[in-house]
């Protein structure tokens, strides 16, 4: 008998871990493969990875049927999802020590914290320094759409665009809209009211006046890439191409709307853990992925949200004084769904803006 128990703590001992599953998306698919190779060599963990283009669809399912990996990538606004959905576990106040409050509130659900942050982009205004410098301008440090005719006067000299970015974006609109905060009862968006008319008619007159030119984001993207954009409204995440396409830019706040301070938004992932049995291996893989991710963030422009990792200082500058979009559950789906069809209602004439935002907030009163 006494053999037979010590046999069985034998095996227990020597009986490797089962491994992760690991989920991922965005960029950087090589960078976590490789990461994954080297943490199985170093710790005996395997990790097996997967590469998701539409995470949160896979998630969709996946937080209905329960066949969950041990973690995933998730963006900040999938919190509420996760939480409501009652599968991401808590992640223990022990394992929160390496990151600000600030970082770790965008995924919280109900005081729960239901991710471990990982990296952020911003949006931001990019400049092409060589623009700027045929035009004969000094680089501005911060904009104001009140005060960009007269730059844009002598941008039109050198560039097609001036300043551009696309009105029936909900997410670069979204900025815009969003003081007061635009969450109405029961956490659903809120898109009507003085404020947000008075907002977007504010901004749609320097569309109309041409101090702004719309366009779709894969064609202004190209347009920047090749010169011919003065200064583009769009997320941070495209610097890794501009600046693999050697263009001279700079990254500054979002132009703030005739003395209002206008905040762009912090889209930023992080980890979600599933499964109880792995959380201590999830963890370490976490600390482990995030103690690697020097050159990935580095060359991707992310913005690390944990300490071991020194940020660029210029994106610091613009999430120091940015804001997360709201993650209540089902906010930013809906969100979209409703305000991009009232925006290009808007652009096109079809509709006033007071009458536009009414629809869409009916809309979403409706089927929330």
């Amino acid at each position: 008998m006494y053999r037979f128990i010590c046999s069985l703590l034998i095996l227990t001992v020597v009986v490797p871990l089962a491994g992760l599953t690991v989920w991922v998306s965005w960029e950087g698919e090589d960078f976590y493969r490789e990461v994954a190779s080297s943490f199985e060599r170093e710790k005996g963990i395997k990790v097996e990875l997967e590469y998701f283009p539409k995470i949160e669809e896979k998630l969709g399912v996946a937080l209905k049927t329960g066949d969950l990996p041990d973690m995933a990538l998730v963006k900040d606004t999938y919190s509420g999802n996760l939480g409501a959905s009652k599968r991401a576990l808590e992640i223990a106040a022990d394992d929160l020590a390496r990151f600000k409050g600030e970082y770790l509130e965008a995924y919280m659900y109900n005081g729960a914290v239901v991710a471990l942050p990982f990296y952020a982009d911003v949006q931001v205004a990019f400049i092409n320094r060589t623009v700027f410098d045929k035009a004969g301008l000094p680089l501005p440090g911060e904009l104001d759409l009140g005060e960009l005719e007269a730059i844009v006067q002598e941008l039109k000299k050198v560039v097609q665009y001036p300043v551009a970015f696309d009105f029936t974006s909900p997410y670069m609109m979204f900025p815009y809209i969003s003081d007061p905060s635009p969450v109405g009862e029961g956490g659903r968006p809120f898109l009507s009211g003085r404020e947000r008319v008075e907002a977007v008619e504010a901004v749609k007159v320097y569309f109309d006046t041409g101090v702004l030119s719309r366009l779709e984001r894969a064609a202004m993207n190209g347009l920047f890439r090749n010169g011919k954009i003065g200064i583009m409204l769009q997320g941070s995440y495209m610097a890794e191409k501009f600046a693999a396409a050697n263009l001279d830019f700079a990254m500054v706040p979002l132009p703030d709307l005739e003395g209002r301070k206008i905040r762009g938004v912090i889209d930023s992932k992080g980890f979600a853990l599933f499964k109880e049995e792995s959380y201590a291996q999830s963890i370490e893989f976490a600390r482990y992925l995030m103690e690697k991710s020097e050159a990935f963030c580095g060359q991707y422009w992310k913005y690390p949200l944990f300490e071991t990792v020194q940020g660029d200082p210029e994106l610091e500058r613009i999430i120091a004084s940015g804001q997360y979009m709201p993650n209540g559950p089902g906010y930013q789906a809906m969100l979209f769904e409703a305000f991009e069809p009232a925006l290009q209602a808007i652009f096109s004439g079809a509709m006033g803006v007071e009458q536009a935002l009414n629809g869409a907030q009916g809309y979403i009163d409706s089927t929330w």
